[in-house]
This record gives structure tokens, sequence and C-alpha cells, in this order.
């Protein structure tokens, strides 16, 4: 099983590095194309282009990418493991979260936005303590 999870995690590593690097190329060119807009006309050209580079570094990757896939569900497959049942789980677990964030979120934006000014509130310093009657026992 370390076996497994060693190799997954190698092959994790080598495909996050070659993404990193062709989004560094990707986000250079990305800048430099950027950096040579100066008319609207320039800017919709530069978009095309930008959109092509970024279609031609998706079919690069896609295909590492679904290699790297099938030799993982092999490999987990030769274990006993089901990736594919993994994967369900796991994304009906991100579109739980997902919901229970957005809706976390709309509950903070209606509290903030229900909030009453700062300066009509009073402050928390120096509000009025009860005190505490001794009680005497008398003999």
């Amino acid at each position: 099983m370390n076996e497994i999870l060693n190799k997954v995690q190698k092959d994790l590593s080598k495909l996050q590095k070659t993404i990193e690097a062709e989004g560094e190329i990707l986000l250079g060119k990305l800048m430099s194309a950027a950096n040579k807009a100066t008319s609207n006309k320039n800017v919709v050209a530069k978009r095309k282009e930008i959109e092509k580079l970024i279609e031609k570094q998706v079919a690069r990757l896609e295909p590492a990418f679904e290699k790297f896939y099938k030799e993982a569900k092999a490999t987990a497959g030769k274990y006993g493991v089901n990736i594919e049942k993994i994967e369900k789980k796991v994304r009906s677990k991100v579109k739980t979260k997902a919901k229970s964030t957005k809706a976390d979120a709309a509950k903070v934006k209606k509290t903030t936005s229900k909030a009453p000014p700062a300066s009509s509130t009073k402050s928390a310093v120096g509000g009025a303590k009860k005190a505490k009657k001794k009680t005497t026992k008398k003999a």
C-alpha cells in the first residue's frame, strides 16, 4: 500500500511541476501580451492569441493527465482500490461543502447588511455590573 501511495505521490508531484512550469511560461506570455496591448483592437487580437495559446497548452497537458490517471487507476486496481468510487465520494463531498459554503456566505452577507452603524452601537467596556449580595447567616 505504501508503494502505491509513494508512486501516486511521485506522479502527482511530477504532474504538478509540469503544470507549474507550463503555467509560468503561459503567464509570461500573458504578461508580455498585456504589456504590448495599447489599443482596443490590439487587446482583442491579443485575447484571441492568448486563447489559442491556452488551447494549445491544454491540448498538450490533457494526454499527460489522461495517461497519469489511467496508470494510477491501473496501479490502484492491482491492490483492490477502486478510484472511481473514491472520486465519486470526493466529488459529492465537494458539492455538499460548496453548497454549505455558499449558504454560509449568504448568511454572513445578510447579517452584515443588517448590522447597525458603528456610531450607534454601545461600547462593551464599562457596562453595568450587578453586585452580588452577601448573605450572612444569623445565629
